[in-house]
């Protein structure tokens, strides 16, 4: 097709900006999104084994209190870890082949803020004086991965 069109390339480019991100501004960029993109998967993957083996420290309030019974944690840790491996099959499959990846990365901030909005609404919100410290820090290690996608959304958007 790209043959029997008389676009230029420039114009391409500009009438679709979105499809890819510039094969300059990728190779700048492309070592230290690939990291970021490790140390997201890691964190994740270490946040899903706690959670797993030690379900009594996530959302615990100082009166030993649990804020989610177990089958709500089992429940939210299957439906989480379903979207976490199609999200995150999404985001480093357009990260490999340089396709839609500006969207993507706006889909995924999206959609972890979404995530991270929610359990603030509904759980933390409700006792956030109350959490004990092991959950606080099970919040806020939310937060990084968080981070590290914005840092990956404003190195592609430069």
């Amino acid at each position: 097709m790209a043959e029997h069109s008389k676009i230029s390339q420039e114009e391409l480019e500009a009438l679709l900006p979105q499809y890819e991100v510039s094969p300059q501004k990728m190779s700048r960029v492309e070592k230290r999104i690939r990291n970021r993109c490790y140390a997201i998967v890691v964190i994740w993957i270490l946040r899903i084994i706690f959670v797993a083996f030690y379900p009594e420290f996530h959302l615990v309030t100082r009166a030993e209190t649990k804020l989610l019974t177990p089958e709500t944690v089992d429940y939210l840790l299957l439906v989480r870890i379903s979207l976490l491996i199609i999200g995150a099959s999404i985001y480093l499959t357009s990260f490999l082949y340089n396709r839609y990846f500006r969207t993507v990365n706006v889909v995924a901030l999206i959609i972890v803020c979404c995530i991270i909005w929610s359990d603030m609404e509904v759980y933390i919100l409700s006792s956030v004086g109350d959490l004990s410290i092991p959950s606080l820090g099970m919040i806020m290690i939310r937060f990084i991965p968080l981070t590290l996608l914005f840092l990956n959304y404003l190195d592609v958007r430069k």
